[in-house]
């Protein structure tokens, strides 16, 4: 069921680039380059702690999460307290133009591969449980380019989590939530979006 929805989506909206967004890509891109290696650990260490207080977050059992790059807070902390807690993680691969996620196993980050975007994924030889497929999902920690705080979300470019995050609220009764975690600089007071865009239910950062 979910994946009609995901090519209903695919098929009803070709995505045509947006100079407004990929202007503010750039924009966006240019600011967090300006913050120095201690700036962002700071960040990450206050989004950190608000997130594992969130009430969204502290009754979540099966969670998605992205591995970070380094113009990204830092996500790593938030695995490592997921299994702490007894809970199941989840992390994206990318393959074929789809996104799954994929549950993280202890050792899982010293082994899994860069993709040319330098974003770590299961190999294909790594054989995991896929969330949608073994219980579903009770929040999505989405990553992202720019926010508002009302929850308008500015992604990578790929529609890849618009269209994860449309196929699961088409049933809102199983509807995860989604919280987007970002530096200062990534929360804008408005943003361009387009009828296929998700809005994400909060924005964690560090003021």
């Amino acid at each position: 069921m979910f994946w009609k929805h995901v090519l209903k989506y695919s098929k009803m909206s070709k995505i045509t680039p947006d100079p407004a967004k990929a202007a503010l890509r750039d924009e966006i891109a240019a600011k967090i380059a300006t913050l120095t290696t201690e700036e962002k650990k700071r960040q990450s260490e206050i989004v950190y702690k608000k997130l594992i207080n969130h009430p969204f977050y502290k009754s979540a059992n099966r969670i998605s999460l992205f591995m970070s790059t380094d113009q990204e807070i830092n996500t790593a902390p938030i695995i490592d307290n997921i299994r702490s807690r007894g809970a199941a993680a989840f992390v994206p691969q990318y393959a074929g133009g789809r996104m799954r996620m994929l549950r993280m196993e202890l050792g899982d980050e010293e082994v899994m591969p860069q993709t040319r975007h330098g974003i770590q994924q299961h190999s294909k030889e790594q054989v995991r449980d896929d969330a949608l497929e073994s219980g579903g999902l009770d929040l999505i920690i989405a990553p992202g380019v720019a926010f508002t705080r009302s929850g308008d979300r500015l992604g990578h470019g790929g529609g890849y989590y618009d269209k994860f995050i449309t196929g699961l609220r088409a049933d809102p009764a199983t509807a995860p939530k989604v919280v987007a975690v970002a530096f200062d600089c990534q929360v804008v007071p408005e943003l361009p979006v387009a009828d296929h865009d998700q809005k994400v239910d909060d924005v964690v950062f560090a003021d």
